[in-house]
């Protein structure tokens, strides 16, 4: 029998111990993914491995390979990276999920445009509301000035060809990361994309789903944010962008925080502080004094 072809696109999926928002994740890839196109590579750090369990008692037909590493997600999509068989490669959240078309127009994209390095999609709710970022409705080129709104993890897929020239995932940033940048370590694979001169589109068109962490405030997503934020000021420092924006991305947040004390919604703006004092934190690279103990170095 002849030997099976290699996929195209993987999808590389680090996860902790969330079996139900994962099993979801499946699903929606072996609903919407064409047909011999697309492998899944999951990286499950939690102790009991239930994640991986799952999928092995699932057994999807796509192909699928299963790993594991220290915590850490930029250590776990490291350790998929090892795997991986595709050219094309998509970093989806353990508890996103794909509507129906969205990874064949990755594959139609990226096939119609040779020299594509990366291009991003929108995240949403499935009730159709944004989620995580203000997307914006048109098309455009992701740039160094409007990143922060064009780009987020599950949405972003590059060609494996580039991110071998740039490298991989710094695995001192991003949630679950020893140290204390908890974020940024997509936006500084990005960046780097971006400056060995890769062309990265923004497509609105392109959706993945994702509920909305705002709809759930607790004293866990302040802490989250603070987090958040140290790895965004970091971020800021370590490629050099423009001061200017990141001022004018902190007085919006800033003023977020104050109109949403005046509408009662308190914690949501405790969550903007702390996203704000994590960014400062971040920028003069000077851990917050009040950081909790046993959440990193």
């Amino acid at each position: 029998m002849a030997e099976a072809a290699a996929p195209v696109l993987s999808l590389v999926v680090s996860t902790v111990g969330r079996p139900e928002e994962f099993a979801r994740l499946v699903e929606s890839v072996v609903r919407t993914a064409p047909a011999g196109q697309v492998e899944l590579v999951v990286c499950d750090q939690s102790a009991d491995r239930s994640c991986a369990r799952l999928l092995e008692d699932l057994d999807p037909p796509l192909p699928w390979q299963v790993t594991t590493s220290e915590r850490g997600a930029s250590v776990g999509r490291n350790a998929g990276l090892d795997l991986v068989r595709g050219s094309l490669l998509g970093f989806p959240d353990d508890n996103c999920w794909f509507p129906e078309g969205a990874l064949a127009r990755v594959l139609d994209t990226f096939d119609a445009r040779p020299g594509l390095a990366g291009m991003s999609g929108q995240q949403q709710t499935i009730d159709g509301r944004p989620s995580m970022l203000r997307w914006p409705d048109r098309g455009t080129p992701v740039t160094r000035t409007n990143f922060m709104k064009t780009s987020i993890m599950s949405t972003m897929f590059f060609r494996r060809s580039q991110l071998d020239r740039v490298g991989r995932f710094d695995e001192g940033m991003g949630v679950g990361s020893a140290g204390w940048y908890g974020a940024g370590e997509e936006s500084d694979l990005l960046l780097r994309v971006l400056a060995d001169g890769g062309d990265v589109q923004y497509d609105p068109d392109l959706v993945v789903l994702q509920d909305e962490p705002r709809d759930e405030v607790d004293d866990r997503f302040v802490l989250k944010m603070l987090r958040y934020g140290c790895g965004n000021g970091h971020l800021w420092r370590l490629h050099r962008l423009p001061r200017w924006l990141l001022v004018w991305f902190s007085a919006r947040k800033a003023v977020g925080a104050v109109v949403r004390t005046a509408r009662g919604q308190r914690d949501l703006a405790r969550a903007d502080v702390a996203y704000l004092r994590g960014t400062w934190a971040g920028w003069v690279d000077r851990r917050p004094r009040d950081w909790p103990a046993g959440t990193g170095s």
